[in-house]
């Protein structure tokens, strides 16, 4: 190797610790310090303090140390918050965007799901009454909430929304809608067997004066329905012909 080269290696090396004392320089300086805030949120659950001291929780504010990850965990382990985004600006600006959960029904009675079907957890406190109550296994929890969604568009003739939603491990569907009827789907054929009840329902109350206490829908031809005749149960097998010819 000529002298040359060796010295032009040198000087390189020499340049590069330069510039490495330098950056070490900068990045412990006071003058490189995060100074502005922007947040975008839309505080529907949580404060604007509540934010600030989560963000606190990283005491690093040099513009070069701060870990925007770890602030970006630290927000989303929030209750309410569904994903943040972090990035530092230069030079003094850290810019977070915060989107927060949105409460669409209560998962198993501990928890909450979101608008795209996330279960999440919160205080049990501030957990809202009127949301319907779904229960099912977690990972299924998305594709329950899509059903529950088409479920209730299907039975908008029926005139009441579903307020609570039982599947079991097998797939077995029961719905219990607002006004306390409750409705067997089973394993299979749901959307065609909602039809069924609701494309019948009007002549099916013209029947009697009284609305169904349980309609089991896991039949081919029609279903069974269950209402109250004054104090005794009664129980009687709904033809699908008889009411579609009924009238």
């Amino acid at each position: 190797m000529s002298k040359t080269l060796q010295l032009m290696i040198i000087m390189v090396l020499l340049m590069l610790l330069l510039v490495v004392a330098m950056m070490g320089g900068l990045i412990e300086s006071d003058r490189w310090k995060i100074k502005h805030l922007s947040v975008a949120a839309s505080y529907e659950r949580m404060t604007p303090e509540q934010l600030r001291l989560t963000i606190a929780k990283t005491p690093e504010r040099s513009f070069f140390r701060l870990d925007a990850e770890q602030v970006k965990k630290n927000i989303e382990s929030m209750a309410w918050v569904r994903s943040a985004h972090v990035v530092k600006q230069w030079p003094d600006t850290l810019n977070v965007t915060v989107k927060e959960h949105q409460a669409v029904a209560v998962w198993n009675d501990e928890g909450l799901l979101n608008q795209l079907g996330n279960v999440f957890f919160v205080d049990k406190g501030v957990q809202s009454h009127a949301l319907p109550r779904l229960f099912g296994k977690d990972e299924h929890a998305a594709d329950v909430w899509a059903d529950f969604n088409r479920f209730n568009q299907l039975l908008q003739p029926v005139g009441h929304e579903i307020g609570e939603a039982h599947v079991n491990a097998r797939g077995d569907w029961k719905l219990v809608l607002r006004n306390g009827l409750v409705l067997v789907l089973g394993t299979e054929q749901h959307e065609a067997r909602i039809l069924r009840l609701a494309e019948t329902w009007d002549a099916l109350l013209a029947q009697s004066v009284k609305l169904p206490e349980r309609v089991d829908l896991r039949y081919s031809n029609g279903y069974v329905v269950l209402w109250r005749e004054q104090e005794e149960m009664m129980e009687r097998k709904v033809e699908e012909g008889e009411l579609f010819n009924h009238g």
